[in-house]
């Protein structure tokens, strides 16, 4: 081409060629990020949807603490009116008592395993909407702060509790041999040991002890219906949120 004179001819042949690699590359380049892009986006909407059955696993452990709560709250306000009796039986009020305080020391496991993961790789980035990452920081530190509280209260409960030093006087003992840890613990010929009167009653000094007892695991029951119910309007709102991002996406 060039001994025939052709070189302006060779010279847009040859830029020719190069332009339709150059496009080539380029097609190439936008494929690969179209492709890159589109595992990212479906990474984020796994992280949605994961984070979203964490908060799921919140919710169901929530309302059963919930119900817990709310059935000591029952007891412990039966308990009181068992003690405003005049012939408040032992056995009655040890095994109210006892269920006023049921798993009143329980801690609420926080399940944050896919946030740990997002934070612990390089995938925290892949979550385009920053406002969703101050959401469960703050999630996570109102649970925590909500958390304490309810322990202190659980812990003063279990105090009270365990400042009693006889517990065949009031009635604890009796209770849990029947019905308690006892009744599956003890051997038959050790239960035999402890002749039971399930008439016997209280004596005033103590019935006035376990009724402000009683009293006071009132007060701490409602408080942890209240702390519960709390965590759990955090808990629902996360997933109100986490469930449109796992849908949408």
């Amino acid at each position: 081409m060039l001994t025939e004179g052709r070189f302006t001819r060779y010279i847009l042949y040859a830029l020719g060629e190069i332009i339709l690699v150059v496009i080539g590359i380029l097609i190439a380049l936008q494929i690969n990020n179209w492709s890159e892009h589109q595992k990212e986006v479906r990474l984020e909407q796994e992280y949605y949807c994961r984070l979203a059955e964490d908060v799921v696993s919140d919710q169901e452990q929530m309302l059963n603490l919930i119900s817990l709560a709310e059935d000591r709250l029952k007891f412990s306000n039966d308990a009181v009116r068992l003690l405003l009796n005049e012939e408040a039986k032992k056995i009655e009020a040890g095994q109210l008592i006892a269920l006023s305080t049921r798993a009143i020391y329980s801690d609420f496991q926080l399940n944050n395993s896919a946030y740990e993961d997002l934070k612990s790789g390089a995938n925290l980035n892949i979550i385009r909407d920053k406002t969703l990452i101050k959401t469960l920081n703050e999630y996570f530190n109102k649970v925590e702060e909500l958390k304490s509280i309810i322990m202190i209260n659980g812990k003063y409960a279990v105090d009270i509790a365990f400042k009693h030093t006889d517990n065949f006087a009031n009635g604890n003992n009796q209770a849990s041999i029947l019905s308690g840890r006892f009744s599956k613990g003890l051997d038959e010929d050790l239960k035999k040991a402890f002749p039971i009167d399930r008439n016997e009653t209280l004596t005033d000094e103590m019935k006035e002890r376990l009724l402000g007892e009683a009293l006071e695991y009132v007060s701490v029951n409602t408080r942890q219906v209240e702390l519960y119910g709390l965590l759990l309007s955090e808990i629902d709102e996360l997933l109100e949120l986490l469930g449109e991002k796992c849908a949408s996406e």
